[in-house]
C-alpha cells in the first residue's frame, strides 16, 4: 500500500515509521503511496477530506495548485526515466500537505522521489518542516524537465547544422515527427505546471505549511524558462520541417519539368514515327533507298527546332 513511512523531526533528521503507528512527539510525517496497490485508495480517503481524496485520485490529471484550509494540493509533472519509456511521457504526483504530514501519490516511479527518499535514508537532513520538502520536490522535478529540454534543444541543434552541409544525408531529418511530439507533449504539461508554480510562489511563507520563497521562486524561473525553450524548440522544429517539405517539392518540381523537357523533345519523333508507320499507299520515299536518311534528319532536325525554341523561351 504504502511505499514507504518517513518520520522527519525539527532538526531535519529522518526515521523510518509506520503506517498505522503513531507519529513520534517532535516529528512530522511524509507517507508515499503507490496508486496502482490495492487499498490505496481506501487509505487515502482516510487520511484526507473526501474533497482532497476525489482530487487526488482522479484517473488523469494535470498541474495544479489548490489551497485547501490550513492544508494544499499540489498535482506536478516529471519527466520520466523509467526504463523502456520515453522521457516525454511525463509522470505525474500528486501532492497532500498540512501540518505535520505530507502525502505524495504516483502511477509511475518518479525518480526525483526515489532520490529525496535515498539521500534522507543515508543520513540526510531536511529541516524546514513540510514545505522544505516541498520545495525540494519541486526542485528535483524540474531539474529533469530541464535535462530534457536541453537534450531536445542541442538534438535541434545538431540538425540544423547538419541541414547546411553540401553532402547532408537525405535521411538526415527522419527523427524531426518524434521530436516533434515530444515537444508538444512536453509544452502540454509544462506551460500550466510553470502557471502552478507561479501561484505557489504568490502564496508566500505564511500558514502552517512555510514554503520557502527563495527555492519555490527559482524553482518557477527555472519552469519559465524550461517552457521558453521548449516553444523556441517548437518552432525551429516547424522552420526545419517547412524547409523538408521546400526540398522535397523542390526535387519533385525539378523532376517534373525534366520529364517535361523529355516529353518536348520526343513529342515530334513519336509523332513522325506514327506517321510513317501506318501501313496505307502514298507514303513517300518507300522506294528510295535514302529514304530512312531522310525520316533520320528530318527527326533530328525536329529535335533541334525544339530545343531551340526551349532555349528560345528559356525553358532550358
Amino acid at each position: 500500500m504504502a511505499l514507504f513511512v518517513l518520520d522527519i523531526d525539527a532538526e531535519g533528521r529522518t526515521r523510518a515509521g509506520g503506517l498505522d503507528a503513531a507519529v513520534p512527539e517532535g516529528h512530522w510525517r511524509w507517507v508515499h503511496f503507490d496508486l496502482t496497490a490495492p487499498g490505496t485508495e481506501a487509505r487515502v480517503g482516510q487520511m484526507v477530506p473526501p474533497h482532497a481524496a476525489e482530487i487526488l485520485l482522479q484517473p488523469e490529471t494535470r498541474p495544479r495548485y489548490l489551497g485547501q484550509g490550513e492544508a494544499m494540493i499540489l498535482i506536478l509533472r516529471g519527466a520520466n526515466f523509467n526504463p523502456g519509456q520515453q522521457s516525454d511521457d511525463m509522470v505525474s504526483l500528486r501532492l497532500w500537505a498540512e501540518a505535520g504530514l505530507v502525502i505524495t501519490l504516483r502511477h509511475r516511479p518518479v525518480f526525483a522521489v526515489r532520490e529525496l527518499q535515498g539521500e534522507l535514508e543515508a543520513g540526510a537532513r531536511l529541516a524546514g518542516g513540510p514545505g522544505m520538502l516541498v520545495a525540494e520536490l519541486v526542485e528535483r522535478l524540474v531539474d529533469r524537465i530541464e535535462q530534457v529540454s536541453l537534450a531536445l534543444d542541442d538534438d535541434v541543434d545538431d540538425l540544423e547544422e547538419a541541414i547546411v552541409e553540401p553532402d547532408c544525408d537525405p535521411d538526415i531529418l527522419k527523427p524531426l515527427p518524434q521530436m516533434r511530439r515530444a515537444a508538444i507533449r512536453l509544452i502540454r504539461y509544462l506551460r500550466p505546471q510553470s502557471d502552478t508554480l507561479r501561484k505557489l510562489e504568490a502564496r508566500g511563507p505564511e500558514g502552517p505549511i512555510a514554503l520557502p520563497p527563495a527555492e519555490i521562486r527559482e524553482s518557477a524561473n527555472r519552469a519559465q524558462r524550461a517552457l521558453e525553450e521548449l516553444d523556441a524548440v517548437q518552432h525551429r522544429l516547424t522552420a526545419l520541417a517547412d524547409h523538408q517539405y521546400a526540398q522535397k517539392a523542390d526535387q519533385l518540381s525539378r523532376n517534373g519539368y525534366g520529364l517535361s523537357v523529355v516529353a518536348a523533345v520526343f513529342l515530334p519523333l513519336g509523332f513522325v514515327t506514327g506517321l510513317f508507320g501506318m501501313n496505307v499507299g502514298g507514303l513517300p520515299w518507300t522506294d528510295t533507298p535514302a529514304g530512312f536518311l531522310i525520316v533520320c534528319l528530318g527527326m533530328a532536325g525536329a529535335v533541334a527546332l525544339v530545343l531551340a525554341v526551349l532555349r528560345l523561351l528559356r525553358l532550358i
